[in-house]
């Protein structure tokens, strides 16, 4: 017993001699080794790891401009939606050197409607510079094929003529309109497009993009634009806040450079689905329309209800929410008007969205939070309340940036992409491009920089493991180019010269 007592002393005391000399070899290879980028867990000094590329520099928002026009002198970006699709056509500044542009012009200039659904934003027509025409026109998605044969009846758009297509629409019609009118296009992939043509916007086109100042809840606050000259709308990162049927966060290091980080799946398409189930609307805008006309403290508990007044201990108002929906607890639902219900459930899906959003703030620290998606357009009350619950929380030191023109960021970002070069690299070969190339461009066309392709790589220690490119640029070569690729270590970033 004595000798084998003495052997487990010897083993245990080798573990722990073990145990030391490893904890203090750890200990130095932590002081050796360069802080991350990660916060520490329960710390907001900094963002997550995204990814090992730097922020890009924010001279690549200057890089963002419309591409060369082809022959027909004609570019369109179509965002085909499941219910609504949205195209943004662009014309160049002399249509003596394209006759069907001129028509095409002259078309939707002598109307505001474009067969039974199509209809133009005409305060979203735009006008650069250069004098190039954005032109905004939206229509019901079932009626695609109608509203481009009118375009085609006009002779003003065919094979020659330059399209850049995202949404679901982009896959489901795709084969149809090659086939049956000989218009293919570039697909774009939705969430690049969206970020590529909000980045446009804010850059180039004034009036694009605004706060609001600050304001108490029941206020109608104004709106403040922001210049495109403010130096501060090029600086990275920023959140995206992309509010559809649902919420979808992006982490933008660049105009073209983006990550999904989260979201939520309470948005617009939640809003609607309980106010037709409280209330038997029939419609999105009838749920709008019966929000703006009730009291949400009607159906909401408040600070208030159980306190008697403000906690002024906690330092909780009176009117502050305490539960949403907490009066229905005591109360039978019909008590109710529909009015109130619905203006509670916009309060609830609004200040979540707010909240959510300043919550990825908080964790990622953009320079700006910017608001996007279909819910917002035209829904003045929301973006009322998103605004106010991210001032509040916190405490009016983030903005909450909305954008004009709601809806048609996908469109736009299409048609920047329109005359893409299609490239795709593997491991087993070099760089190769479609028969889709870029035709002479005309005088209207704008001086475009470099071909960048962003990759994804599966292991950048390795130059060989590179998988297919993520996010195709339409930027196109100079002219004189070699066409020579070049490649740096470990950037994750093909040159093409």
């Amino acid at each position: 017993k004595m000798v084998f007592g003495k052997e487990v002393a010897a083993f245990g005391f080798g573990i722990a001699v073990g145990v030391a000399v490893t904890r203090q070899w750890l200990q130095q290879k932590a002081k050796d080794k360069p802080e991350s980028r990660a916060p520490r867990k329960g710390s907001f000094d900094g963002p997550p790891p995204i990814g090992r590329r730097q922020s890009a520099p924010s001279d690549w928002l200057r890089r963002l401009s419309i591409p060369q026009f082809p022959d027909s002198g004609i570019m369109l970006g179509m965002d085909i939606g499941g219910t609504l699709s949205k195209v943004v056509i662009c014309l160049p500044s002399n249509m003596a050197d394209s006759d069907k542009a001129r028509k095409l012009r002259e078309y939707l200039m002598s109307r505001d409607t474009i067969g039974t659904t199509g209809k133009r934003d005409k305060q979203f027509d735009v006008k650069m510079p250069d004098g190039v025409e954005l032109i905004f026109v939206k229509y019901e998605t079932a009626r695609s094929i109608n509203a481009i044969n009118i375009m085609k009846s006009q002779g003003s758009i065919g094979p020659g003529s330059a399209v850049g297509c995202t949404g679901g629409g982009a896959i489901k019609y795709n084969k149809i309109f090659q086939r049956e009118m000989r218009l293919g296009w570039v697909q774009v992939d939705e969430m690049e497009a969206l970020v590529s043509g909000v980045s446009y916007l804010i850059q180039n086109v004034p009036q694009s993009i605004y706060e609001f100042e600050r304001h108490k809840e029941e206020d109608m606050p104004k709106k403040r634009y922001l210049s495109i000259h403010d130096q501060s709308l090029s600086t990275y990162p920023r959140l995206v806040v992309n509010v559809g049927s649902g919420v979808s966060v992006l982490y933008c290091e660049g105009p073209k450079q983006y990550r999904r980080v989260g979201g939520s799946p309470t948005g617009g398409a939640t809003f609607y689905g309980l106010a037709r189930l409280l209330t038997g609307c029939k419609s999105f805008s009838e749920a709008l329309a019966l929000a703006k006309s009730g009291d949400s403290t009607n159906v909401d508990l408040l600070v208030g209800d159980i306190y008697g007044g403000h906690y002024t201990k906690l330092g909780l108002s009176a009117d502050m929410i305490a539960a949403y929906f907490g009066k229905l607890a005591k109360c039978d639902a019909k008590k109710f008007s529909k009015e109130d219900l619905v203006a509670a459930v916009l309060k609830l899906i609004t200040y979540t969205i707010g909240s959510t959003a300043w919550l990825y703030a908080r964790i990622y620290r953009p320079k700006r939070l910017v608001f996007t998606g279909n819910f917002l357009s035209g829904n003045d009350d929301a973006r009322h309340r998103i605004a106010y619950m991210v001032q509040t929380l916190s405490k009016g030191e983030t903005s909450a940036l909305f954008m004009e023109r709601e809806g048609y960021f996908g469109a736009l970002g299409a048609l920047l992409h329109a005359r893409e070069e299609k490239a795709c690299v593997s491991r087993d070969s070099s760089p190769r491009v479609s028969a889709m190339m870029p035709r002479k461009a005309s005088s209207g066309g704008s001086i475009l920089s470099p071909l960048k392709l962003n990759v994804v790589q599966e292991d950048r220690e390795h130059d060989n493991s590179i998988s297919t490119a993520s996010i195709y640029q339409f930027f196109q070569p100079d002219e004189g180019a070699g066409g020579e690729a070049k490649r740096r270590k470990g950037s994750g970033v093909f040159t093409v010269r």
